[in-house]
Protein backbone atom coordinates (compact mmCIF):
# COMPACT_ATOMS: atom_id res chain seq x y z
CA UNK A 1 0.00 0.00 0.00
CA UNK A 2 1.30 3.54 -1.00
CA UNK A 3 0.90 6.58 1.20
CA UNK A 4 -1.18 8.62 -1.78
CA UNK A 5 -4.71 8.97 -1.70
CA UNK A 6 -7.03 9.19 -5.54
CA UNK A 7 -9.57 11.79 -5.24
CA UNK A 8 -11.83 11.37 -8.31
CA UNK A 9 -14.98 12.79 -10.00
CA UNK A 10 -17.35 9.86 -8.23
CA UNK A 11 -17.93 8.61 -11.94
CA UNK A 12 -17.67 5.03 -12.70
CA UNK A 13 -15.73 6.10 -15.92
CA UNK A 14 -13.43 7.93 -12.96
CA UNK A 15 -13.03 5.13 -11.06
CA UNK A 16 -11.94 3.17 -13.99
CA UNK A 17 -9.53 5.68 -14.73
CA UNK A 18 -8.14 4.94 -10.86
CA UNK A 19 -7.89 1.80 -11.66
CA UNK A 20 -5.92 3.08 -14.51
CA UNK A 21 -3.98 4.72 -12.94
CA UNK A 22 -3.14 2.12 -10.28
CA UNK A 23 -2.12 -0.97 -12.39
CA UNK A 24 0.32 1.28 -15.08
CA UNK A 25 1.88 3.47 -11.75
CA UNK A 26 2.18 -0.37 -9.67
CA UNK A 27 0.93 1.08 -6.61
CA UNK A 28 -1.51 0.78 -4.39
CA UNK A 29 -3.12 3.79 -2.46
CA UNK A 30 -4.44 4.12 0.98
CA UNK A 31 -7.92 5.47 -0.15
CA UNK A 32 -9.81 6.36 -3.10
CA UNK A 33 -12.46 9.57 -2.74
CA UNK A 34 -14.93 11.31 -4.66
CA UNK A 35 -13.76 14.73 -4.67
CA UNK A 36 -16.65 15.56 -2.32
CA UNK A 37 -16.09 13.33 0.54
CA UNK A 38 -11.84 13.59 0.56
CA UNK A 39 -10.60 14.27 3.54
CA UNK A 40 -8.32 16.17 4.81
CA UNK A 41 -4.95 14.39 4.95
CA UNK A 42 -1.26 14.90 5.78
CA UNK A 43 -0.76 12.01 3.12
CA UNK A 44 -0.14 12.72 -0.55
CA UNK A 45 -3.19 13.72 -2.68
CA UNK A 46 -3.59 12.95 -6.24
CA UNK A 47 -6.58 13.87 -8.53
CA UNK A 48 -7.27 11.28 -11.08
CA UNK A 49 -9.04 13.01 -14.07
CA UNK A 50 -11.47 11.15 -16.04
CA UNK A 51 -10.61 9.86 -19.01
CA UNK A 52 -12.89 8.14 -21.36
CA UNK A 53 -10.24 6.46 -23.49
CA UNK A 54 -8.32 4.98 -20.27
CA UNK A 55 -11.69 3.88 -18.60
CA UNK A 56 -12.77 2.29 -21.91
CA UNK A 57 -9.38 0.30 -21.57
CA UNK A 58 -10.15 -0.81 -18.09
CA UNK A 59 -13.67 -1.47 -18.56
CA UNK A 60 -12.56 -4.20 -21.71
CA UNK A 61 -9.40 -5.37 -19.96
CA UNK A 62 -12.24 -6.95 -16.91
CA UNK A 63 -13.84 -9.27 -18.69
CA UNK A 64 -10.79 -10.57 -20.73
CA UNK A 65 -8.54 -10.72 -17.87
CA UNK A 66 -10.62 -11.96 -15.20
CA UNK A 67 -14.49 -12.87 -16.48
CA UNK A 68 -17.85 -11.09 -17.29
CA UNK A 69 -19.15 -12.23 -14.20
CA UNK A 70 -16.28 -10.11 -12.73
CA UNK A 71 -17.39 -7.26 -14.59
CA UNK A 72 -20.83 -7.33 -13.42
CA UNK A 73 -19.60 -8.11 -9.82
CA UNK A 74 -17.86 -4.42 -10.35
CA UNK A 75 -20.85 -2.37 -12.46
CA UNK A 76 -23.24 -3.49 -9.39
CA UNK A 77 -21.30 -2.96 -6.35
CA UNK A 78 -20.09 0.75 -7.27
CA UNK A 79 -23.92 1.33 -7.35
CA UNK A 80 -23.86 -0.25 -3.93
CA UNK A 81 -23.39 1.58 0.09
CA UNK A 82 -20.36 -0.47 0.31
CA UNK A 83 -17.74 1.57 2.98
CA UNK A 84 -14.97 2.38 0.85
CA UNK A 85 -16.13 0.61 -1.91
CA UNK A 86 -13.42 2.09 -4.17
CA UNK A 87 -10.80 0.40 -2.75
CA UNK A 88 -12.09 -2.87 -2.24
CA UNK A 89 -12.83 -2.90 -5.89
CA UNK A 90 -9.70 -1.76 -7.59
CA UNK A 91 -7.99 -4.53 -4.36
CA UNK A 92 -10.12 -7.07 -5.91
CA UNK A 93 -9.46 -6.08 -9.20
CA UNK A 94 -5.63 -5.89 -9.20
CA UNK A 95 -5.81 -9.70 -7.72
CA UNK A 96 -8.19 -10.76 -10.51
CA UNK A 97 -5.71 -9.72 -12.80
CA UNK A 98 -3.10 -12.00 -11.35
CA UNK A 99 -5.05 -14.88 -10.43
CA UNK A 100 -7.95 -14.63 -13.72
CA UNK A 101 -11.83 -15.80 -12.86
CA UNK A 102 -10.81 -18.18 -10.49
CA UNK A 103 -10.82 -15.65 -7.82
CA UNK A 104 -14.73 -15.72 -8.18
CA UNK A 105 -14.74 -19.15 -7.01
CA UNK A 106 -13.05 -18.23 -3.54
CA UNK A 107 -16.37 -17.20 -1.99
CA UNK A 108 -14.53 -16.79 1.46
CA UNK A 109 -11.88 -14.85 0.28
CA UNK A 110 -11.45 -11.53 2.28
CA UNK A 111 -11.17 -9.74 -1.14
CA UNK A 112 -14.05 -11.13 -2.46
CA UNK A 113 -16.81 -11.49 0.32
CA UNK A 114 -17.33 -8.15 0.90
CA UNK A 115 -17.75 -7.24 -2.85
CA UNK A 116 -20.72 -10.36 -3.16
CA UNK A 117 -22.05 -9.31 0.16
CA UNK A 118 -22.67 -5.68 -1.44
CA UNK A 119 -24.28 -7.28 -4.37
CA UNK A 120 -26.39 -9.41 -2.23
CA UNK A 121 -27.29 -6.19 -0.15
CA UNK A 122 -28.13 -4.16 -3.24
CA UNK A 123 -30.14 -6.55 -5.21
CA UNK A 124 -32.58 -7.65 -2.03
CA UNK A 125 -32.45 -3.59 -1.59
CA UNK A 126 -33.85 -3.75 -5.00
CA UNK A 127 -36.28 -6.45 -4.85
CA UNK A 128 -37.85 -5.27 -1.83
CA UNK A 129 -39.08 -1.83 -3.30
CA UNK A 130 -40.66 -3.81 -6.10
CA UNK A 131 -43.11 -4.03 -3.43
CA UNK A 132 -42.98 -1.65 -1.00
CA UNK A 133 -43.07 1.65 -3.33
CA UNK A 134 -46.44 3.66 -2.90
CA UNK A 135 -47.28 6.08 -5.84
CA UNK A 136 -50.26 8.83 -5.24
CA UNK A 137 -51.82 10.10 -8.03
CA UNK A 138 -51.10 13.74 -8.51
CA UNK A 139 -53.08 14.15 -11.70
CA UNK A 140 -50.66 13.94 -14.73
CA UNK A 141 -48.50 11.30 -13.22
CA UNK A 142 -47.78 8.70 -10.10
CA UNK A 143 -45.02 10.13 -7.90
CA UNK A 144 -43.17 8.09 -5.30
CA UNK A 145 -40.80 9.13 -2.97
CA UNK A 146 -37.54 6.89 -1.59
CA UNK A 147 -34.82 6.56 0.20
CA UNK A 148 -33.01 3.53 0.17
CA UNK A 149 -29.31 2.73 0.65
CA UNK A 150 -28.03 1.94 -2.55
CA UNK A 151 -28.97 3.18 -5.84
CA UNK A 152 -31.37 1.17 -6.90
CA UNK A 153 -33.21 3.19 -9.29
CA UNK A 154 -31.38 0.84 -12.52
CA UNK A 155 -32.51 -2.05 -11.04
CA UNK A 156 -36.50 -1.00 -10.55
CA UNK A 157 -36.78 0.54 -14.04
CA UNK A 158 -37.90 -2.47 -16.51
CA UNK A 159 -40.08 -3.56 -13.50
CA UNK A 160 -41.68 -0.45 -13.13
CA UNK A 161 -41.88 0.66 -16.78
CA UNK A 162 -43.53 -2.94 -17.59
CA UNK A 163 -46.07 -2.93 -15.07
CA UNK A 164 -46.99 0.77 -15.87
CA UNK A 165 -46.57 1.19 -19.01
CA UNK A 166 -49.59 2.75 -19.58
CA UNK A 167 -48.94 5.20 -16.71
CA UNK A 168 -46.63 8.54 -16.59
CA UNK A 169 -44.43 8.14 -13.06
CA UNK A 170 -41.73 9.45 -11.13
CA UNK A 171 -39.78 7.53 -8.96
CA UNK A 172 -37.94 10.22 -6.82
CA UNK A 173 -34.72 8.45 -4.71
CA UNK A 174 -33.98 11.61 -1.71
CA UNK A 175 -31.18 9.80 -0.41
CA UNK A 176 -28.80 10.02 -3.93
CA UNK A 177 -30.80 12.82 -5.37
CA UNK A 178 -31.83 10.96 -8.41
CA UNK A 179 -35.04 10.25 -10.26
CA UNK A 180 -36.71 7.68 -12.75
CA UNK A 181 -39.20 9.70 -14.88
CA UNK A 182 -41.27 7.50 -17.61
CA UNK A 183 -42.99 9.76 -19.65
CA UNK A 184 -44.51 8.62 -23.37
CA UNK A 185 -43.03 4.99 -23.25
CA UNK A 186 -39.48 6.00 -22.35
CA UNK A 187 -38.02 6.09 -18.97
CA UNK A 188 -34.69 7.75 -18.23
CA UNK A 189 -32.75 8.22 -14.44
CA UNK A 190 -31.85 12.07 -13.99
CA UNK A 191 -29.83 14.12 -11.54
CA UNK A 192 -32.51 16.22 -9.24
CA UNK A 193 -31.68 17.63 -5.94
CA UNK A 194 -34.82 17.94 -4.27
CA UNK A 195 -38.24 18.42 -5.84
CA UNK A 196 -41.49 20.48 -4.53
CA UNK A 197 -45.08 18.16 -4.96
CA UNK A 198 -48.44 19.75 -4.82
CA UNK A 199 -50.92 19.10 -2.85
CA UNK A 200 -52.86 16.02 -3.49
CA UNK A 201 -56.49 16.22 -4.76
CA UNK A 202 -59.79 14.91 -2.30
CA UNK A 203 -59.80 12.40 -4.85
CA UNK A 204 -55.97 10.87 -4.00
CA UNK A 205 -56.82 12.05 -0.19
CA UNK A 206 -59.96 9.83 -0.04
CA UNK A 207 -58.12 6.52 -1.59
CA UNK A 208 -54.93 6.79 0.68
CA UNK A 209 -57.70 6.97 3.40
CA UNK A 210 -59.41 4.15 1.87
CA UNK A 211 -56.37 2.40 1.47
CA UNK A 212 -55.36 2.84 5.42
CA UNK A 213 -58.48 1.99 6.69
CA UNK A 214 -58.28 -1.87 4.50
CA UNK A 215 -54.61 -2.28 5.76
CA UNK A 216 -56.10 -1.36 9.60
CA UNK A 217 -59.01 -3.72 9.09
CA UNK A 218 -57.52 -7.12 7.81
CA UNK A 219 -55.03 -7.38 10.62
CA UNK A 220 -55.95 -9.39 13.47
CA UNK A 221 -55.19 -7.66 16.79
CA UNK A 222 -54.84 -11.17 18.70
CA UNK A 223 -52.65 -12.30 16.39
CA UNK A 224 -50.57 -8.81 16.17
CA UNK A 225 -46.58 -9.78 16.06
CA UNK A 226 -44.97 -6.60 15.52
CA UNK A 227 -41.55 -8.85 15.18
CA UNK A 228 -42.71 -10.21 12.92
CA UNK A 229 -43.98 -7.50 10.33
CA UNK A 230 -40.95 -5.78 10.57
CA UNK A 231 -38.92 -9.12 9.33
CA UNK A 232 -41.17 -9.34 6.38
CA UNK A 233 -41.84 -4.79 6.03
CA UNK A 234 -38.45 -3.51 7.58
CA UNK A 235 -38.84 -0.42 9.51
CA UNK A 236 -36.28 1.23 7.21
CA UNK A 237 -38.72 1.60 4.30
CA UNK A 238 -42.16 2.43 6.71
CA UNK A 239 -41.58 6.34 6.30
CA UNK A 240 -42.14 6.02 2.15
CA UNK A 241 -45.51 3.76 2.90
CA UNK A 242 -48.30 5.12 3.39
CA UNK A 243 -50.17 2.41 5.29
CA UNK A 244 -47.34 2.36 8.51
CA UNK A 245 -45.32 5.61 8.52
CA UNK A 246 -47.80 7.15 11.21
CA UNK A 247 -46.31 4.12 13.37
CA UNK A 248 -42.96 5.63 13.59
Amino acid sequence: MTDIIYVYDGSFEGFLCCVFEAVYSKESPYGIYTEKDAPLTLLDTRIITTDTEKAQRVYESIPKKISGQALDLICTVFLSCLHQKELKMLTFLLRGYKEGGKLLNKLGDEVIAPLLAAELHLLREAHNLKGFIRFADLGDALVSTITPKNYVLPFITNHFSLRLDSENFMIFDKTHKAALIYQNGKSEIISIESIELPEISEKEAMYQSLWKQFYNTISIESRENPRCRMTHMPKRYWENMLEVKDLL
